[in-house]
């Protein structure tokens, strides 16, 4: 029923989607190019992790770093 009544509304919120969309792939290609640039240089720097909202992304990259043969190094 909104698509069908409301044009304005779906309008605006796809408008705002897609303004969001391109935000967050804005700072996807600059973490990328910053995880990189660490890359070339030889250093590794991880964390921190905001729990609890992050803490599986903590155990993902310990289980990726192990399985990958990677060791961090403070």
């Amino acid at each position: 029923e909104i698509v069908a009544f409301e044009r304005e509304f779906v309008e605006a919120q796809r408008a705002a989607y897609m303004e969001t969309c391109i935000e967050d792939d804005e700072i996807a290609e600059r973490m990328d190019a910053g995880r990189k640039a660490l890359f070339e240089r030889g250093d590794s720097e991880v964390g921190p992790y905001q729990s609890p909202m992050e803490d599986g992304m903590q155990h993902f990259h310990e289980w990726y770093r192990r399985a990958m043969g990677i060791t961090v190094t403070a």
